[in-house]
């Protein structure tokens, strides 16, 4: 590093088979980057790649520095050679795994984790792109098949067979539990409006596959393609926001490459706001009226001339809807999406638009929410695909 400052890194390897780290060198603050990778195991090892050199065992290296692909630190432990994350981790989690019948033949980090879920993106993504289309060339099953193998590297009796159960098992399993007490109690309320009103709930459709949905769906693809892009920083203290823990604020990241992802909540805020639409339509079925009428306005204008600040004020009192709104932060938006945001170290601090005052959250707050903001997009997009899109469930 270029202060020369001596320290020992001691990096959890967790499920990948590669993972960049980026921190702060602890004396001058310049960024410092490794990749840990692994082998057959118990083969792992450490590159090198950016301000920092391996050199020998020294008794004066004492500042030790935690890294770990999957969880945070806390502050006292970040330092800590006798800090273990994922043992700390492991008992957070382990009320929420998914224990399978034969568990004693199976890694525990299994139960909760998905292994190589950022390569697996880009099958999941093939599918859902080729479903829409319909399928042209003839390739979609290979590519279901391709998604089931690769989930059955670490799970041998995995099974998939459709386009929308690919896309269904990836995000409920990488985002479970959070993302069923979203989607579950809007599966149920989708459902009621398609039976107590079939005929209109049936306008709306035609008018989704019209309209909305090829618009819809390039807006998730996009910003789930980002987010599994920085995987490696979002992942960190996902399981956070996967079992509803909102103690987040004082924990010690490792991997900062906030360059990489400023931007990506103001994306993120963008496309949930832009989908409320959906939400909308269901809202006012619910009230007897047709999908496109609203108290006080028609759909079109909800979707021209409402602010994205405001799309959800009309079903806060319906909890089913109102639950997608929680990781709303309008003035976080503004600053992400204007590029008004930078970091400080673990503060990010960002300029909130309108007065252009300065504000701030941490560095591991700033993350949760992406988390928590992308698990209601996936919730969101499965209820769609499953009832107004034109794959079939």
């Amino acid at each position: 590093m270029l202060c020369q400052t001596k320290m020992i890194l001691r990096v959890g390897i967790g499920l990948e088979k590669s993972c960049t780290h980026t921190f702060d060198c602890p004396k001058c603050f310049t960024p410092i980057t490794i990749e840990a990778k692994t082998g057959e195991p118990p083969v792992a090892w450490i590159e090198m790649i950016e301000n920092i050199e391996r050199i020998e065992e020294e008794p004066d290296a004492s500042t030790v520095i935690n890294l770990h692909p999957s969880f945070a630190f806390r502050p006292q432990d970040y330092h800590s050679p006798l800090a273990f994350a994922s043992m700390q981790a492991g008992r957070l989690v382990h009320p929420f795994a998914r224990v399978p019948s034969n568990s004693r033949f199976s890694d525990a980090a299994l139960h909760f984790e998905v292994p190589q879920t950022a390569q697996l993106w880009p099958v999941v993504k093939n599918v859902l792109s080729l479903a829409l289309k319909g399928d042209p060339a003839q390739i979609l099953q290979a590519q279901v098949a391709r998604y089931r193998d690769l989930r059955r590297e670490y799970k041998p009796d995995f099974s998939c067979s459709t386009a929308f159960k690919t896309v269904a098992s990836f995000f409920d399993d990488i985002f479970f539990p959070a993302i069923g007490n979203l989607r579950s109690p809007l599966r149920s309320f989708t459902r009621a409006q398609r039976n107590a009103q079939s005929a209109e709930f049936q306008r709306f459709v035609l008018f989704y596959r019209a309209e909305l949905q090829q618009q819809s769906v390039d807006r998730y693809l996009a910003t789930f393609t980002d987010y599994f892009k920085y995987f490696d920083q979002f992942r960190q203290v996902l399981a956070h926001a996967r079992i509803g823990d909102e103690a987040v604020d004082d924990l010690v990241v490792g991997s900062k490459r906030f360059d990489d992802i400023k931007l990506y909540y103001g994306q993120a805020y963008e496309c949930l706001t832009s989908s409320y639409t959906f939400l909308a339509a269901l809202l006012n079925m619910s009230a007897g009226r047709s999908y496109d009428t609203f108290a006080t306005m028609t759909l079109k204008k909800y979707m021209s001339d409402v602010d994205k600040s405001k799309r959800s004020t009309p079903f806060l009192n319906v909890a089913e809807l109102a639950a997608f709104s929680r990781f709303e932060d309008s003035s976080l938006r503004n600053g992400s999406h204007h590029a008004s945001i930078w970091r400080e170290r673990e503060v990010v601090k960002f300029r909130s638009g309108g007065s252009g005052a300065e504000r701030e959250v941490s560095f591991s707050r700033y993350l949760h929410t992406c988390n928590g903001i992308t698990i209601s997009l996936a919730a969101l997009c499965l209820v769609e695909l499953e009832f107004v899109s034109s794959i079939a469930p």
